[in-house]
């Protein structure tokens, strides 16, 4: 039979689980209540136990200087984690990369696992905002957005252990760059077609077997330049895109 928790844990279950009961499901429109994934709550402590991984309690990083969006899209940042420790336990192989770094909130994020996991992270970006050379085509409408950043605050909150900052415009910045490099995770955040479709033509073969492209404001339906160099690169694929209903809706695939 199975045992009752303590009283003391019911007691807090419930007072957690109080929106619930009372059906309440979001404060006012464009917002909904939902719950810590359990992994990282009543969980918490067996998967620190597995993994050794306890990133998810500390969202300041994925937060610092970004509140406005990032704050209700805590969905993003839990999924992050969930990746870090699926590939903690597959034991991919594979560097980290972020392509859109804008002001280092997932950056953050990646870096941190990478230093923990003694893997180094790539980060493509002009660190300037968009490039006018983008916005064109599908995109040719868009607004120059993303130029309040800039590279030294950002490395302040991301650190440089580990970190390799590739100042420029893509594809361009990467003619450099090593050509043995692999992935085990690689970020998408540049919200046109040409730098997204640039992207997956770059990092696509150098994703590990089992390795994850994270693609950020696939279905948000304001970039449609991203959803369409994506549909258009993975159409001759095997990989399908997996959408997550977070804000702006990210879209995961990983690697056959």
């Amino acid at each position: 039979m199975k045992s009752e928790p303590p009283l003391g844990r019911r007691l807090k279950r419930r007072i957690e689980s109080l929106p619930n009961r009372l059906g309440i499901k979001s404060l006012w429109p464009g917002s909904f209540l939902a719950s810590i994934p359990d992994r990282y709550v009543s969980n918490a402590p067996k998967a620190i136990e597995r993994s050794g991984w306890a990133q998810f309690q500390h969202t300041a990083a994925f937060l610092h200087g970004n509140v406005a969006n990032n704050s209700g899209d805590l969905a993003r940042f839990y999924l992050f984690n969930l990746i870090f420790e699926q590939i903690m336990k597959e034991r991919l192989e594979g560097d980290l990369a972020e392509l859109g770094v804008y002001k280092g909130n997932t950056a953050a994020l990646l870096a941190s696992f990478g230093r923990r996991t003694a893997k180094s992270t790539y980060l493509f970006d002009t660190f300037q905002g968009f490039s006018e050379e983008d916005i064109r085509g599908v995109d040719a409408g868009k607004r120059l957005e993303f130029a309040d950043t800039s590279l030294e605050p950002l490395k302040r909150l991301v650190a440089t252990d580990r970190v390799n900052y590739v100042v420029g415009h893509f594809p361009e910045s990467a003619r450099d760059m090593p050509r043995d490099l692999a992935f085990s995770l690689v970020h998408l955040d540049c919200d046109l077609y040409a730098p997204m479709k640039a992207g997956l033509g770059y990092f696509y073969p150098r994703v590990v077997s089992g390795g994850f492209l994270v693609i950020h404001d696939y279905a948000s339906l304001h970039w449609d330049g991203a959803e369409r160099a994506v549909d258009e690169f993975l159409a001759d694929k095997r990989e399908r895109v997996v959408p997550i209903p977070d804000k702006a809706g990210t879209a995961v695939l990983r690697k056959f």
